[in-house]
């Protein structure tokens, strides 16, 4: 009964450590994750800029799994590429190590209490604060000194190996069997970070058993090299439900973990003992094993990145080889908006640039339910032609707009920081803006329609003065389009200023123009002309739909 209670306080220990390191990791990102998401999309241009950049960006929210689970949103969006992505990559590999050196520093030289209670105090008054940005510091606090509350819990909960020695035997049985134990450790640790979904934790846990005597260097060593494996893991489910680039971004992570290793394997028994004399202290002792551990896990990751990193346009083009291209979708295929588990590490700021892709794609739907109506005005065999497509093209904006609002909507049910929250209104507004936008688009398509039907006709200029009308609606639809999809680095209100008054003057000149004709010209065909001042209603409408896109893109940050 006893060992029953210690696996519970075991267990409920690596649970607040989990805890822990969710809540301070999901603090940094709510305070930097819009700068950090810059940085990943803007400091790729070269492998080694790629590599400082995963390193840095991974040093900061602690959790590599967090940093690739974005960068596999990035790909799939299209604002990064693969190659690209692969130095980060190897840099988060790097970077994730750190929390190696923090536990083994802090949690195991110092009175852990003395770390995490004080850290918890002086969250307190930022916790009870109004202000959303000081519950982010709050949360990092808070999150840090259950982290190391949680470490406590653990080394407390693992009893001494002595006082255990048939569980010494046991282990030992198992750890004498030469390379074979080593693969066999090596497949724990796997298993190890695909339960807790965290290679950190996993890390902390090995160093806990360690540390207590229960595994010794080389076997604790063997779990690490399985946990570098084991981490891949949640990318690969990230990637899951994206595309081909998205997939391959995931397979690289895999395929790069794999490859060292390997590597590492052929050489294991004397880059432990290398470890082992740079590392003051004997490895035999358990009190020196965190610090010969976090020095493992460190050179290891560095060593692999130096080897490999020549090789990232080699590994990229086997990974399109391994991955194949997506079947072109045709415009009948049902809209899916795929985004990321709930509980996968970063998933919501992951899913915003999902989003963020979709509406990009929206409104280019749009774009093209309008340019078609531009295309097909004046040949009524093509205007008829194309109102199939216009249909199917009209019902995947409504598909689009539905899934996007019901994932916004539980968002808005999940606890968001102060920029995912204003870019959450943000999307759900350019939404059901876009959404609009098609909706007049289709009508327009229908008054033409209607117009060719009944044999009507606008006045003389009137089918010229649609098509300029139409063609700057469209440059306010395609600036918007353009900043979504990554293509317009400075989003320029001034800009879409002028474009809506540009617009907004254009709708007053042709309303006078076409009720003028209508009073002086006794030969004008008044329904068509009736026509035309609906076609220019819609059309201004378009512009004002546009204006509120540009109006919630101020507020989207910046990727």
């Amino acid at each position: 009964m006893k060992g029953f209670f210690q696996l519970l306080n075991l267990i409920g220990g690596i649970g607040v450590f989990l805890v822990g390191m969710r809540i301070m990791s999901d603090g940094i990102q709510n305070r930097a994750g819009n700068r950090l998401k810059s940085v990943l999309h803007t400091m790729t241009e070269n492998r080694f800029a790629g590599v400082l950049t995963g390193v840095g960006v991974t040093s900061v929210i602690q959790s590599s799994s967090a940093t690739t689970v974005l960068l596999v949103s990035l790909v799939n969006a299209g604002l990064i590429t693969v190659k690209q992505s692969l130095g980060v990559i190897m840099g988060a590999n790097i970077g994730t190590t750190l929390t190696a050196w923090i536990v083994s520093a802090l949690g195991f030289k110092f009175h852990i209490a003395d770390v995490a209670l004080p850290a918890i105090a002086i969250a307190i008054p930022f916790y009870f604060s109004g202000r959303s940005k000081r519950r982010e510091i709050a949360d990092i606090l808070i999150g840090f000194g259950l982290l190391f509350l949680g470490l406590s819990f653990m080394k407390d909960a693992v009893p001494d190996i002595k006082n255990n020695p048939e569980v010494l035997a046991f282990l030992s049985n198992w750890s004498d069997m030469g390379f074979s134990s080593t693969l066999l450790f090596v497949l724990i640790g796997t298993l190890l970070t695909v339960v807790v979904q965290s290679s950190s934790a996993a890390m902390t846990i090995t160093i806990t058993m360690a540390f207590k005597g229960w595994i010794d260097f080389p076997v604790a060593a063997a779990v690490i090299l399985g946990e570098n494996i084991g981490t891949t893991i949640t990318a690969y489910l990230a990637s899951i439900p994206m595309n081909a680039t998205a997939k391959r971004t995931a397979r690289a992570h895999m395929l790069f973990n794999l490859i060292g290793v390997a590597w590492m394997l052929a050489v294991f028994n004397p880059f432990t003992r290398l470890v082992d004399a740079v590392v003051p202290g004997s490895a035999a002792n358990p009190v020196n094993i965190p610090f010969h551990l976090s020095m493992f896990h460190t050179l290891f990751n560095l060593f692999n990145t130096l080897l490999l990193v020549g090789f990232i346009g080699p590994m990229s083009t086997l990974v399109e080889k391994m991955v194949k291209e997506d079947s072109s979708s045709s415009l009948k295929a049902s809209y899916q908006l795929k985004v990321v588990p709930w509980h996968l590490a970063d998933s919501v700021a992951s899913n915003l640039i999902t989003v963020r892709h979709d509406l990009a794609a929206m409104a280019g739907e749009a774009y093209t339910m309008l340019n078609m109506v531009l295309g097909n005005a004046r040949d009524y065999k093509e205007l008829e032609k194309g109102q199939d497509e216009m249909v199917l093209r009209e019902q995947r904006v409504d598909d689009m707009q539905e899934q996007i609002i019901g994932y916004l909507t539980k968002c808005t049910q999940q606890t968001l920081g102060h920029e995912q929250s204003k870019t959450v209104a943000a999307q759900h507004r350019i939404t059901n803006e876009l959404e609009s936008v098609a909706d007049s688009s289709f009508s327009i398509s229908l008054l033409l329609e209607r117009l060719h039907d009944k044999g009507w006709k606008f006045h003389e200029q009137g089918d010229n003065e649609i098509r300029l009308y139409t063609e700057q609606v469209l440059d306010f639809i395609k600036y918007n389009q353009d900043y979504l999809d990554g293509e317009i680095d400075q989003y320029d209100i001034e800009v879409a200023n002028d474009m809506e008054r540009g617009i907004d003057s254009m709708r007053d000149t042709l309303r006078k123009r076409s009720r003028r004709t209508i009073e002086r010209d006794e030969e004008v065909n008044v329904k068509g002309e009736l026509i035309f001042l609906d076609i220019v209603k819609h059309l201004e409408h378009i512009g004002d739909n546009s204006m509120n896109v540009s109006e919630a893109i101020v507020d989207l940050p910046k990727i």
